[in-house]
């Protein structure tokens, strides 16, 4: 399993992002995806942070979503976009 933590403040901007560029809707609905455990009984648009529990083969999914993207983060401040690379550099 591979950890990612996400704020409200990050979650909206992937809400934001939508279906301009696949770190939107795409991302999205990988972290959702059936097998990806999030922090119960807090919802995607609640204000706490979530921290995901993602199995490998979605990790994966991720991180070619992200490629498709030629491994850009298209209209993330620069913080997500760290923290996304981080999580698909460690994915091994």
């Amino acid at each position: 399993m591979y950890t990612l933590t996400l704020t409200h403040e990050e979650r909206k901007a992937i809400d934001w992002v939508g279906y301009r560029y696949s770190n939107g809707d795409d991302l999205y609905k990988l972290l959702c995806s059936p097998g990806v455990q999030g922090d119960e009984n807090i919802d995607w648009s609640d204000n706490a942070t979530i921290t995901f529990q993602i199995p490998e083969h979605i990790a994966w999914k991720i991180k070619e979503n992200a490629e498709s993207e030629d491994g850009f983060w298209p209209c993330f401040a620069q913080e997500l976009t760290n923290k996304m690379q981080d999580f698909i550099d460690n994915i091994i």
